[in-house]
């Protein structure tokens, strides 16, 4: 059987697709004619899957060539026979990243499956022929064939060029109201040089938004993705030209939002990632009226356009704000002594801010810092440091993913400040120096991205006071080692106790059984 499949076959965009509907897509390309329904009797052979259509881009740019042909079966030996006859004067074809010789016009491959490698694959790089145009079109035939059960067949057309299809997206306002609506208009223009027969959409919410309604030829992922097929019966997008949503689609904005955003990507069917059937139960779909496209552009004036094959995002900030506020705790014990302290930020909301926070943590005077956050992974695969060591001048005294020296400035990064009420702390070891007056400790919390502040309205809530508490005795008189000799005169007390009460406890016992044993019989 053919089976409509995108491996290997899929738009750059589309690679992060793969956790989308499997089996419901298939059922629905089976009804519009892309995929070929299994044969009866054929569930003991092996299974074939390859795309129905094949697109070889003129351009190298226009994306990848290399076709793969898998087969199903996990019962041992197989025979693939290739004829490429019918892609004389339309494409080249050569081996991939296997070893399979093509020997035109037909050849031959041999496989094996086991019940631990149940998927075999060939591999093989198409071009253009000499002289072939876009439109061109030719069909690559299979015939899989394994030892006492019937033969599979198969086939692609192979055409030359390739639809391109790209979003853009425009919101109707540029801000809103917490719980607000948002109508998304999309244009998708084919800037390839074959139409695009039917087209597939990707629709993912980030930080906020959720769909407004949910339409019945799309399939829901929870609440944060949809994803929308039509077919060439809806909608065929010639080269060059541009279509828009028949109605703009609506989004909504979460209470506590404050930048949620939306992303849009689309390709041409047959040029999409159909996955696996398995992720299928995943995606449920929508009642509501369907979605649809119509010829012409929609909204350009202020238009999200992406770069190259990236998706459209569009992000409309929500009027709220995040009270950030500064944490500090207070380093505590006798001079000479080493003592653990956090430093931190906290989202006091309302609002859920997705963006980074930087914490700048100014060491008390008369302490010295000889341990700050260290991420040995971060070193290794050379990623920043949680926390940077900072000069008198305010610049790194160190590469950003080694281990940071002892300073007098640290400033650590919160990934994102997150919903109200998260909370972000760093645990530094400081060392008491001295028992003179521990001034300068500070926090004090900013926002990491310029272009996604908190619009924090309670400044004075910004900083906090690394306190310092210093009290009489030797320098390994800790508070962890007071708090050790807690427990242990608490466990010491405790058996003290069990011991007489365990006395008293056999002592009853024994008058309880002597009073009642029973006399001899004289």
């Amino acid at each position: 059987m053919d089976k409509l499949s995108g491996f290997g076959f899929r738009c750059r965009g589309f690679r992060a697709l793969r956790v989308v509907v499997g089996g419901l897509l298939v059922g629905a390309a089976v009804v519009a004619g892309l995929v070929r329904p299994v044969p009866a009797g054929a569930a003991d052979a092996p299974e074939l899957v390859v795309p129905a259509v094949f697109y070889v881009p003129r351009d190298a740019d226009q994306g990848s060539s290399d076709l793969r042909v898998q087969e199903k079966w996990a019962d041992g030996d197989l025979a693939i026979t290739f004829d490429a006859s019918g892609l004389k004067g339309v494409a080249s074809i050569r081996t991939g990243l296997d070893a399979c010789p093509v020997r035109l016009p037909v050849f031959h491959c041999s496989g094996h499956g086991t019940s631990n490698q149940a998927v075999v694959i060939q591999s093989f790089h198409l071009s253009p022929a000499k002289g072939a145009t876009a439109g061109d079109s030719g069909v690559l035939r299979y015939r899989v064939a394994a030892p006492g059960r019937a033969a599979v067949t198969g086939h692609t057309v192979v055409m030359v060029g390739k639809p391109v299809l790209e979003a853009s997206a425009h919101a109707d306002r540029g801000q809103v109201d917490p719980g607000g609506r948002v109508e998304v208009s999309l244009t998708v223009h084919n800037s390839g040089d074959l139409p695009a027969r039917g087209v597939s959409f990707f629709m993912n919410l980030r930080h906020g938004f959720v769909f407004g309604s949910r339409h019945r030829n799309c399939l829901y992922k929870r609440g944060s993705s949809a994803w929308c097929r039509l077919p060439a019966g809806d909608v065929t997008i010639p080269a060059g030209g541009s279509y828009h949503l028949k109605t703009p689609e609506t989004v909504r904005a979460a209470s506590d939002a404050m930048y949620p955003r939306v992303s849009f990507e689309v390709a041409a069917l047959s040029a999409d990632y159909v996955p696996p059937d398995e992720i299928a139960p995943q995606y449920h779909p929508g009642d509501g009226p369907a979605i649809g496209l119509v010829p012409g552009g929609g909204q350009d004036a202020g238009a999200v356009k992406p770069a190259d094959d990236d998706p459209a995002v569009l992000e409309v900030p929500v009027r709220s704000h995040s009270d950030l506020v500064a944490l500090a705790g207070t380093v505590k014990g006798p001079v000479g002594s080493r003592a653990d302290v956090r430093v931190g930020v906290r989202n006091n909301g309302p609002g859920d801010l997705p963006a980074p926070v930087k914490v700048e943590f100014t060491v008390p005077d008369g302490t010295t810092v000889v341990a700050s956050p260290y991420d040995p992974y971060a070193d290794e695969e050379v990623y920043d440091q949680r926390c940077r060591a900072l000069g008198a001048n305010g610049r790194p005294l160190a590469e950003a993913s080694v281990g940071q020296p002892s300073a007098r400035r640290y400033v650590c990064t919160a990934q994102k400040a997150g919903a109200a009420g998260t909370t972000t702390s760093f645990p530094f070891t400081l060392r008491i120096d001295d028992d003179t007056v521990h001034t300068g400790g500070r926090v004090r919390v900013t926002d990491g991205d310029a272009k996604h502040p908190s619009r924090d309205t309670s400044a004075a809530d910004d900083t906090a006071r690394v306190a310092v508490s210093v009290w009489p005795g030797p320098s390994w008189a800790t508070p962890g080692l007071y708090e050790t000799v807690g427990v242990l005169l608490a466990v010491l007390g405790l058996a003290a106790g069990i011991r007489p009460w365990r006395r008293r406890r056999r002592a009853r016992v024994r008058a309880a059984a002597v009073s009642t044993r029973v006399p001899p019989v004289g």
